[in-house]
């Protein structure tokens, strides 16, 4: 619960409180540092609650490994019950068939005990006569040699009689000790049967058991592959509202200077028009001193030829008053009026410091930037993820945490700090509209609005966290679309 509240809490900041459009927050850094404290708080609680959750947990692919093992655990026992009950049915059978053997047995034994008491009590109702006896008292002498073999054979038959009597005796105790064999026997295996029944009856509680945690990890993994997409929405949108609001302070930052260009073109124009007015006023006032000097003077020389004339005594003769001859003047030199030098066009100001320019470096599309930290890559762009769900839009490099990650050409930040899903991240702006992202640092040692160099340190390698294993998390976005950073740097 404490979870869900936390991740709710960072994505209503991110969306609505990353970048506030607040009277004081003049610039993208003001912006972004004015709920960094708040991100980084809430950051550390749900690292710290995910790190509990994700612990003694196993993965979707052990449980299902711990499966099949038990499945085949579970397969082989059957298969040795079945076993065992085949050999308990032959013992059965076999046990039978004894059973029968003896009862025949005992029956023949019965039938040659039967004979042989017969026998037994004809001898014994002859008494104990001799042969000699016999012949001397037989009324037929012919008869004897016929009584002879007669007895000779009656004896020889008794004797095998008693003879298979006592080896049918001696059969049946040792059919009787057989069957007591095959009984022990099937005992033995209806122990070894019950053993395997528990046995199969444990590994099924086992498998009913795995399959519940296998359950519950794919639901957790779905809830977890909802959270990577969440993430990945917040990235997108983080970086979509950067690149927008640089774009619009570059034209803000570019109309101003278009502004302050024509502005100083239109001072240019009019001091260029003043400096020409005041010329032309120059060389009107010096042509007049020039006509009123020359007025002057031909004032005072026909004065002076009047008073002369005045003077003189009348001739006798007609006399012609004097022709004045107008001496041709010399022009006069125009005075040096000093030209009012043009006013320096006023230097177009620099665009505010509000505005974020993107450095000289041209965009090149499949450019070779050193790698951001030296290791092996363990997931690619486009590789699927171990929980399924998204595909890795960058590429993670294995290496030990607290290793320097170096930034991969010059740029400007444009964000450093938490992001959910991502730890400490760092964002730079190395051309118009590449983006290189570096996530899942342990610290961060870039400022937003700072201009870094190719090399600079931009934080450290973090522990742990999405990745599983220490390592960094980097991506390059064109025009806000994650790219193959492969295609940007080589490793």
């Amino acid at each position: 619960m404490t979870s869900r509240i936390l991740l709710r809490s960072v994505t209503l900041l991110v969306m609505t409180g990353l970048l506030p459009l607040g009277a004081d927050a003049s610039s993208l850094q003001e912006k972004i540092q004015s709920n960094r404290e708040k991100l980084e708080y809430l950051h550390e609680n749900l690292g710290r609650i995910q790190a509990h959750l994700n612990a003694g947990q196993k993965t979707q692919a052990e449980l299902r490994q711990e499966i099949q093992v038990l499945d085949q655990k579970i397969a082989a026992t059957q298969k040795k019950l079945i076993h065992i009950q085949a050999q308990q049915q032959q013992t059965q059978s076999k046990l039978n068939a004894l059973k029968q053997k003896i009862a025949a047995l005992q029956t023949e034994l019965i039938q040659q005990k039967g004979i042989l008491g017969k026998q037994l009590q004809g001898a014994y109702m002859l008494g104990g006569s001799t042969p000699l006896a016999v012949w001397l008292q037989t009324e037929k002498p012919g008869e004897l040699g016929r009584m002879s073999v007669f007895y000779a054979s009656l004896a020889k038959a008794r004797a095998a009689l008693i003879v298979k009597t006592q080896n049918t005796a001696t059969q049946i105790v040792q059919t009787r000790q057989q069957v007591e064999q095959r009984e022990a026997g099937l005992v033995k295996l209806a122990a070894q049967i019950q053993a395997q029944e528990n046995t199969l009856n444990q590994q099924r509680q086992q498998h009913a058991t795995l399959e519940h945690q296998l359950t519950d990890r794919i639901a957790k993994d779905k809830a977890k592959i909802a959270e990577l997409q969440a993430n990945a929405n917040i990235l997108n949108g983080l970086v979509n509202r950067l690149v927008v609001q640089f774009r619009h302070q570059e034209a803000v930052a570019e109309a101003r200077r278009k502004a302050a260009a024509e502005a100083a073109a239109r001072a240019r124009a009019a001091a260029a028009a003043q400096a020409a007015e005041q010329r032309r006023l120059a060389a009107e006032k010096l042509a007049e001193q020039r006509a009123a000097a020359q007025k002057a003077q031909e004032e005072k020389r026909a004065e002076q030829v009047q008073r002369a004339a005045e003077k003189a005594v009348p001739p006798t003769t007609e006399v012609r008053p004097p022709r004045i001859s107008t001496v041709p003047q010399q022009p006069v030199p125009a005075p040096v009026v000093p030209s009012t030098p043009p006013s320096p066009s006023p230097a177009p100001r620099p665009a505010s410091s509000a505005g974020l320019h993107p450095p000289s470096t041209p965009i090149i599309g499949h450019g070779r930037y050193p790698a951001p930290v030296n290791g092996p890559i363990t997931a690619r762009y486009g590789s699927p993820r171990v929980t399924g769900g998204l595909d890795w839009q960058g590429i993670t490099f294995q290496a030990a945490q607290g290793t320097p990650v170096r930034a991969i050409a010059p740029g400007m930040v444009l964000y450093a700090g938490p992001l959910r899903g991502y730890g400490q991240i760092v964002i730079v702006q190395i051309s118009h509209s590449l983006l290189s992202i570096y996530g899942h640092l342990g610290s961060t040692d870039a400022h937003v609005g700072e201009q870094i160099a190719a090399g600079h340190q931009v934080g450290t390698v973090g522990s742990g966290g999405e990745l599983g294993n220490d390592g960094l998390y980097f991506e390059i976005r064109n025009a806000g679309h994650p790219v193959n950073p492969l295609d940007y740097i080589h490793n």
